[in-house]
């Protein structure tokens, strides 16, 4: 297969001018789009085997079996680069992961380096100013004594083809030498990781990639 055609949904915020620009009058469109497998690929975002939210992990589980699992042999039959992004500490255990020397862990800011790091930390004199999770009780009751048991989930095979990523830069390096335009995702979860991690939908759309989100798959 040399393209995948695609129809892609998406929700038009506004209306033409003749008809009031009100919610209520936006409406959901597709866009018929034909990707070139060699410029495609499928990223996978913490596809994990434990989780701190039990009823969030049952969902996750379950969705991973029914919809992701197949999405992946789907991407594999049809050529398309497969990409693993489990979060940094599982990513750097697989011998896929990517190891180059001149890809920072993490992405230094351009600009003065403001604000201060116990700013960034909410440590010390900016402790007050944290965030409602690090609050009593906080997620480390339930998470504390998960997270040394942090992997991939058992449904998710990691071949030898396919590439482990630990950051946003390494992504964007991998795609760099790939000459990957086209960004498919799934994985969890569409109001966190999917969203704001370095390797997410925000981070890659300001590089500039094409994305579009398997909803099913999320």
């Amino acid at each position: 297969m040399s393209d995948l055609d695609l129809n892609v949904r998406y929700h038009q915020d506004s209306t033409p001018a003749e008809v009031p620009c009100r919610e209520d009058q936006f409406i959901q469109r597709e866009i018929r789009m034909r990707l070139p497998v060699a410029q495609t690929a499928l990223v996978l975002v913490d596809l994990w085997n434990v989780h701190f939210i039990e009823s969030w992990l049952e969902r996750a589980s379950r969705i991973t079996r029914e919809a992701i699992v197949p999405a992946i042999q789907a991407a594999r039959e049809a050529g398309l680069t497969v990409i693993h992004a489990p979060s940094p500490e599982v990513a750097r255990r697989f011998p896929q992961a990517t190891r180059n020397p001149d890809v920072p862990i993490m992405p230094q800011p351009a600009g003065p380096n403001w604000p201060p790091e116990d700013f960034h930390r909410r440590e010390n004199a900016y402790a007050a100013y944290a965030g409602p999770r690090d609050q009593p009780p906080g997620i480390g009751v339930h998470w504390d004594k998960l997270k040394s048991g942090l992997s991939i989930s058992p449904a998710i095979e990691v071949k030898d083809e396919d590439v482990v990523i630990a950051t946003g830069p390494e992504l964007h390096h991998v795609l760099a030498d790939r000459k990957i335009l086209h960004l498919i995702y799934a994985g969890f979860a569409t109001n966190w990781c999917i969203l704001g991690r370095d390797y997410g939908v925000r981070a890659m759309a300001r590089y500039g990639y094409n994305i579009i989100l398997l909803r099913d798959c999320t």
